[in-house]
């Protein structure tokens, strides 16, 4: 009985029994953007947009704050429009987020969805898909439409034979919402970078 714990005292110091979870992680993250319509931001730079919060399943209705304030601070930084308002209605069509967004004296209004998410732990990958729209509040138009695509794999795992290396965990989701809201305020404000 003796060998077996000295054994497993050895094993587990060496790492082959243990197993890691950190809570960050090195490995990259593979973004996509679809534009499906777009506008001129010059011709919208001095608007002002209400930011309504993510739609999301009422499964995953606990991501729709961090997703919202992701796209919030990105846009704020990044500045591509002359006010970013955040409101917290729920809204369930697009007349109903045109009617607030005129109430609150925006001349733009912001819908997003969470498509898809899957937040891996450990040895499984991590998936983010959400959809943009912005919507003119005085015309009703579809201005900008777009998706983007996230996905992070974990890394491979190593086995020196005697001791296993766990690779490095996928991203987790709050840092794949982050990377796609950061790309959404660069496509917004890469024209007006090019202006300069």
């Amino acid at each position: 009985m003796g060998v077996i714990a000295l054994i497993l005292a050895i094993c587990s110091a060496g790492g082959c029994i243990t197993t890691q979870l950190k809570a960050t992680s090195s490995r990259p993250v593979d973004a996509k953007m679809e534009v499906i319509a777009h506008a001129s931001i010059g011709q919208h730079s001095m608007d002002s947009v209400c930011l309504l919060p993510f739609i999301t399943p009422p499964e995953l209705a606990a991501a729709s704050s961090s997703l919202t304030s992701a796209f919030q601070t990105r846009l704020v930084q990044r500045g591509p429009f002359r006010e970013i308002r955040t409101l917290p209605y729920d809204v369930k069509s697009d007349s109903e987020a045109l009617w607030y967004a005129r109430n609150e004296g925006c001349t733009l209004v912001m819908r997003q969805s969470l498509l898809y998410m899957m937040d891996g732990t450990g040895a499984m990958p991590t998936e983010l898909s959400v959809r943009t729209r912005i919507l003119d509040a005085r015309t009703g138009q579809v201005l900008w439409d777009l998706k983007q695509n996230a996905r992070s794999e974990p890394g491979p795992d190593v086995d020196l034979t005697w001791d296993t290396r766990t690779g490095e965990p996928a991203q987790r989701c709050r840092v794949m919402a982050d990377c796609l809201a950061q790309r959404f305020a660069e496509y917004l404000v890469q024209p007006l970078v090019k202006e300069k």
